[in-house]
């Protein structure tokens, strides 16, 4: 199948991204960048149904559509289901950001004239504008490669990330989660990772929570999912409930994005929150495995990777996660290094 330049002015695009929460997140710029270019244009973006709340605060987007592979979208009826339903909405152009079978299947089976997507998949064939770059080797920042897939939309433009929230205003629930925390300024330590990447152990995170108390005035806020809750009640424990407030599982997605942005400081590890955090603007403090494919390089908050703590590994290239040589790369920072870079440098910073 040839490579498509597709000449025409394009009116209708559609971006897909199907995964994670953060790998969401650094997609949204290229929403900015195609709105700037195309200002009447008619954007949709296709994603899980459970990043649409946090996908609907974001500008720029027309109509929010669902992949649904255990529901609706089923096995390859739902895969023809779902090409059936895209080909009805007559799309000129498509993104293909996170690369799977079925999905190129469908957007092919939808006659979208420009199929844009990786071309290192042996389904590539379906797709007729190819991007060659292996992500894998982490050369720039994800936000950056998925910018990449705009290229021949947006020629001799120079792309950097852009996020554009909608204002955000209180709903009914931040009334009485203020009244909780007692205190106007508060910092979210998010202790979980979903063994995705490495990550601190208990007792660096209960270090953190001890600065954090011990230098600023803050309520501490603990977020996770509700699998979670036994670690935050672990970390919780043995410091006083009226400044360290519990929070695993009490959120949804699109209110821990609230909490977020309102926060004075979120510490975290490579996570979907940091993503959050740094997409609005919240200042954070992250720690990071330095090795491939977890570099802060590719994943890190790309407006703030100045914030990002990584551990020395003697020219280790490539993350073994779960057969880390070192039992966890990031425990080899010590309780010296964690204070200087949080107490004498980052809170240090803010408060100045």
């Amino acid at each position: 199948m040839p490579q498509n330049s597709y000449t025409e002015t394009p009116k209708r695009f559609l971006l897909v991204r199907t995964d994670r929460v953060g790998d969401t997140i650094l997609t949204l710029p290229a929403v900015t960048a195609l709105r700037k270019k195309y200002p009447d244009a008619f954007i949709s973006f296709l994603a899980q149904p459970y990043t649409v709340p946090l996908i609907e605060q974001y500008e720029g987007i027309d109509l929010l559509l669902t992949y649904e592979p255990e529901g609706p979208h089923r096995g390859w009826q739902g895969v023809l289901k779902l090409g059936n339903q895209l080909g009805n909405l007559n799309f000129d152009v498509v993104m293909l950001f996170y690369p799977r079978p079925e999905l190129a299947f469908a957007l092919w089976l939808a006659k979208i004239p420009l199929r844009i997507g990786t071309g290192f998949r042996w389904y590539s064939f379906l797709l007729n504008k190819r991007i060659y770059e292996h992500r894998k080797d982490c050369r720039k920042h994800e936000s950056e490669y998925n910018l990449s897939l705009l290229d021949s939309l947006l020629p001799d433009q120079i792309k950097q990330p852009e996020y554009k929230f909608k204002k955000w205003t209180p709903e009914s629930w931040w009334e009485e989660f203020s009244r909780e925390l007692n205190c106007p300024d508060y910092a979210i330590v998010h202790p979980g990772s979903g063994d995705s990447a490495p990550n601190l152990n208990a007792e660096q995170y209960i270090l953190i929570i001890r600065l954090l108390l011990e230098n600023t005035s803050w309520t501490v806020l603990l977020t996770g999912i509700s699998e979670e809750e036994n670690l935050v009640n672990e970390l919780a424990a043995g410091f006083p409930e009226e400044r360290v407030k519990k929070a695993a599982g009490r959120f949804s997605l699109a209110e821990l994005f609230s909490v977020i942005r309102n926060s004075s400081l979120l510490v975290t590890s490579s996570t979907g929150p940091l993503h959050l955090a740094n997409a609005a603007g919240t200042p954070l403090l992250g720690f990071f495995c330095p090795a491939k494919p977890h570099t802060p390089d590719r994943w890190g908050p790309y407006d703030q990777q100045q914030w990002v703590v990584t551990p020395k590994l003697d020219g280790a290239e490539t993350c073994q996660l779960k057969k880390c040589p070192y039992g966890g790369c990031l425990q080899k920072l010590t309780d010296l290094e964690i204070t200087e870079v949080l107490c004498n440098q980052r809170l240090k910073e803010l408060q100045t």
